[in-house]
């Protein structure tokens, strides 16, 4: 087997969706993920879902239930060392009034992400970088369905 990781790196983030759509964001690879970030010393994994969410996007989101998580190995730009990594992942709706529109976004430029919007769940599946993220927003799609059945029937 490869190198061992020297460090492991907790985070959370969010599905977070909006009339038919998810939040996704353009990062500083040009590779377009799902809001998330690291745990910070002081918060739980479902208060960092939500900074970050509102931190990278501009939206302000309440959590609806936990999508379970992801692990995976990264190498840190910096360094070059390897790190395991551990992220959170809750299902979120945002906190505006629902007027048929998605809230406005803004992206958190200092931090690379020159792009925030929402898309419709099938473009999600197919522009999102990761399979992780792919099966997270296939999933979440499961859960709305689930919590609201009259979207099942096309009411």
């Amino acid at each position: 087997m490869g190198e061992e990781a020297g460090e492991h790196e907790v985070s959370a983030g969010m599905v977070v969706v909006a009339c038919d759509s998810v939040l996704i964001i353009l990062n500083r690879f040009g590779e377009w993920v799902l809001p998330k970030g690291k745990v910070e010393p002081e918060e739980t994994p479902p208060e960092a879902a939500l900074r970050e969410v509102l931190e990278e996007t501009g939206v302000r989101a309440e959590i609806l239930c936990p999508l379970g998580t992801t692990d995976y190995t990264y190498v840190r730009d910096v360094t070059g060392e390897l790190v395991d990594k551990t992220v959170h992942w809750y299902l979120g709706t945002p906190t505006q009034r629902d007027d048929g529109f998605p809230p406005h976004t803004e992206p958190q430029r200092e931090e690379g992400i020159s792009c925030a919007k929402f898309v419709p769940w099938q473009s999600a599946v197919n522009i999102l970088k990761y399979e992780d993220s792919k099966d997270l927003v296939i999933l979440a799609r499961k859960r709305v369905l689930g919590l609201n059945p009259d979207k099942a029937e096309g009411k």
